[in-house]
């Protein structure tokens, strides 16, 4: 579908930047240019996806990669955004911060559409 993506976090995208695909001295890295992209899928970073996982003897250091039909999450918002202009903390500078918070959930429709890998080392 048009919806299907990687979902992972900076360490892992910066591992497969510096890792070859096939192992030779031309060879290019796991993830190439286009740096969103990884094997024709749309590639999303962030850092809300683990980073600090355990499995077996691997303590602390493992991460998340996730790949699947992101159709099949569903958000859901509770009110507007609220917005706060806030013109005295950096007013010396003679700037304005603008603060904008959203409350929302997230939910998933049919787990079966995503798969996850929890044991990556970078």
């Amino acid at each position: 579908t048009d919806n299907l993506a990687f979902l992972t976090n900076p360490k892992v995208k910066s591992k497969m930047a510096q890792t070859a695909k096939v192992s030779s001295t031309d060879s290019v890295m796991l993830l190439d240019a286009p740096w969103n992209a990884l094997y024709g899928y749309p590639l999303a970073v962030t850092t809300h996806v683990p980073s600090d996982l355990t499995k077996g003897s691997t303590s602390g250091t493992c991460s998340a990669m996730i790949f699947g039909d992101f159709s099949q999450l569903m958000l859901g918002f509770f009110s507007a955004a609220d917005v706060l202009v806030d013109p005295y903390t950096n007013g010396s500078k003679g700037a304005v911060r603008i603060i904008v918070h959203q409350d929302m959930d997230v939910a998933v429709r049919h787990a079966q559409s995503f798969a996850a890998v929890l044991d990556l080392t970078t």
